[in-house]
């Protein structure tokens, strides 16, 4: 989006900088309306603020567009934690979520459990979009542009207490075109490298034997045919999975693990190893610690 060389020449700290970037769109996941006088009259968030990162091949934080990647960097409570118009208490309750999380039923039903942000990329074969498995994609992107980032759309769900209704509909018409660019989104591939080949080969077998039996088939996941579970069940925090219509959560899919630490939908697991110790504990599954490994190196090679 940039002239080569600009970012070398401006003073990247500088509002006036930070307009300018805005006019030529060249903010992942920001878009501004600027008049002639340089000043921002109007101002949104994209999908793409959560959604999408950069590969830093400029400078950290600077590069090309990494769209579906989760923004693990991005401290999204701190930014609403800015708005002048919040309670101290509230202003507390988002400066508490730290990068990489957010809460999409705060502001709904006055509870604080954050997710982790999850990839939207890897999606093709999936049926439902979230960790607790509401609904079909377009579902939770209505959810989203309505009830969190004030689009002007509708969106209803009787199961959670929630109608809102505006005249004209301005996110609807949108929804079929947004799955379509998503379902178009691969997982990147783990990079040459990265995983011992062996160990992931002894690993995928031994994933087979035990895993597989939830994390089934391309999707990686048994929702698709409508199985949930519940906490208790894979011995994570049930308290998010309480405050949603189905009270449960979906197996997650398993799509490009290297890339996106911490793991489970709270982010308790803050690697690989610590995910396949758990379920190694709580399903008995019975690996030992040389098994552990050939499963993490497998993980780390979807």
């Amino acid at each position: 989006m940039l002239p080569p060389g600009i970012l070398e020449k401006v003073d990247l700290k500088s509002p006036a900088t930070t307009v300018a970037l805005l006019k030529m769109n060249a903010i992942v996941g920001i878009q501004a309306t600027v008049d002639a006088n340089n000043r921002i009259t109007r101002i949104g968030v994209t999908c793409a603020l959560c959604h999408s990162t950069v590969d830093n091949s400029v400078m950290p934080g600077i590069g090309r567009r990494q769209d579906g990647w989760p923004n693990r960097d991005l401290n999204v409570g701190a930014i609403i934690a800015l708005s002048p118009v919040l309670s101290a208490d509230k202003k507390a309750v988002y400066n508490s979520w730290g990068p990489g999380k957010y809460d999409p039923r705060y502001n709904q039903d006055g509870k604080n459990t954050p997710l982790v942000i999850p990839p939207a990329y890897g999606l093709a074969d999936i049926k439902n979009e979230t960790y607790t498995a509401e609904g079909p994609i377009s579902y939770w992107n209505a959810y989203v542009a309505v009830t969190q980032m004030g689009g002007h759309g509708n969106f209803s769900d009787p199961r959670l207490g929630i109608e809102v209704t505006y005249s004209p509909d301005l996110v609807s018409p949108k929804l079929a075109a947004l799955r379509a660019y998503q379902y178009s989104l691969a997982s990147p591939p783990a990079p040459a490298g990265s995983f011992d080949a062996a160990g992931a080969e002894r690993g995928r077998l031994l994933f087979d034997r035990t895993c597989a039996t939830c994390h089934v088939g391309g999707s990686g996941t048994d929702n698709n045919s409508g199985t949930l579970h519940a906490p208790a069940e894979t011995g994570v925090d049930g308290a998010y999975a309480a405050r949603t219509a189905n009270k449960a959560y979906r197996t997650t899919p398993l799509r490009a693990l290297w890339q996106h630490a911490p793991y489970f939908h709270d982010g308790s697991a803050a690697t690989l190893s610590d995910v396949v110790a758990h379920y190694n504990r709580v399903r008995t599954l019975g690996f030992n610690a040389d098994q552990q490994r050939d499963i993490v190196e497998y993980l780390k090679s979807r």
